[in-house]
């Protein structure tokens, strides 16, 4: 049976975001990714968490239920209003758990606002755009009605739950196209920074090649990896026991373990 739920729409520096509140206990904190909300990519860790932490689940502006603003998209500016909704809800320091795009905003969320985060969880999170430059070129030329055609799988999720309309679909879609052509999403010197255990979860046939995936690790200052053989970018959804389990065991460690040298 489902824990109880109470969905809200909080102004954050204007926009209306989202949010589900599941649970009792200590805070965790679960960013989506990309064209996702947090439903649809957190569905087999919502109510195992719930039954011993208090769950909160974000709904980034534009997504999901949170309706969509005439800003841009924006890795920065998602963990800025990440961080104004943690203190509007005044939680103390939370756990996050990010997944692709939400582990880029969980990355930039704990090197910009450590005070505001305990520990932190990424899986299929990435430094920067993948493809190289030519390809990049011909992705910023694409058409917002090419975009939307080229991702048309994730167009029935979206119109189920949005605020917007199913008209707003090939707005939504080229902003989340233009996001992903970000060249650099997070700095070494931003990565560094981030001084609180950060466990990096990848498939080993994950989006982000391994070396990208390593770099992260590498760059944390109490960085914790986690490759998941013959799994790709959909660790939660395919490997969720597994990954429930880890993540429990993560955020269960004592303050005081290190990463061994």
């Amino acid at each position: 049976m489902s824990a109880a739920a109470q969905g809200t729409l909080h102004e954050v520096r204007g926009a209306r975001l989202y949010a589900q509140i599941y649970g009792r206990g200590a805070p965790i904190v679960f960013l989506h990714g990309g064209l996702h909300h947090f439903d649809n990519t957190f569905a087999q860790q919502r109510d195992f968490f719930a039954a011993f932490r208090r769950v909160i689940g974000i709904d980034q502006r534009g997504h999901g239920h949170s309706p969509d603003t005439d800003q841009p998209f924006s890795y920065r500016e998602m963990a800025e209003d990440t961080a104004h909704l943690i203190r509007q809800l005044a939680t103390g320091p939370v756990d996050v758990v990010g997944h692709s795009d939400g582990g880029n905003v969980a990355l930039l969320l704990a090197s910009y606002h450590p005070q505001l985060v305990r520990r932190v969880v990424v899986s299929g999170a990435n430094l920067r755009a993948g493809p190289a430059p030519a390809e990049l070129k011909r992705r910023a030329e694409m058409s917002p009605q090419q975009i939307a055609e080229r991702l048309a799988s994730f167009r029935a999720d979206y119109i189920n739950v949005t605020p917007d309309g199913a008209e707003h679909w090939p707005v939504f879609a080229a902003k989340s196209w233009r996001l992903w052509l970000t060249p650099v999403i997070i700095e070494p010197g931003e990565l560094s920074a981030i001084k609180v255990p950060v466990l990096v979860i990848a498939g080993d046939r994950d989006l982000a090649p391994l070396e990208e995936t390593l770099e992260i690790y590498r760059g944390l200052a109490a960085g914790q990896l986690l490759i998941l053989p013959a799994t790709g970018h959909t660790t939660f959804q395919d490997r969720a026991q597994v990954m429930n389990a880890a993540i429990r065991t993560f955020l269960e460690q004592p303050e005081t373990e290190k990463r061994a040298p």
